[in-house]
């Protein structure tokens, strides 16, 4: 059984070291994460790899919160089933 998403997402950001006992869709992800802007581009890939997609990329542009990057992430997954 594949694991959520947002599972996923909560492993990559672990992984980049962030230790809130909790990761909360409204954290800033430099701000309230302390993830800095080459790290966010980093991380989207470690997400597609995590996924079991390395072959894909997820655009990070703009993306600011957690619930940023699941919805960002959740619109890759869906384009991808579809196409």
């Amino acid at each position: 059984m594949a694991r959520p998403l947002e599972q996923h997402i909560d492993s990559a950001l672990r992984a980049f070291g962030c230790d809130a006992s909790e990761i909360l869709p409204v954290h800033d992800l430099q701000t309230d994460l302390g993830i800095d802007s080459i790290e966010i581009v980093e991380l989207a890939a470690l997400i597609c790899r995590d996924w079991g997609r390395p072959d894909v990329r997820l655009d990070v542009s703009g993306v600011r919160t957690v619930s940023d990057l699941t919805t960002r992430a959740r619109a890759l997954v869906s384009a991808v089933e579809v196409g």
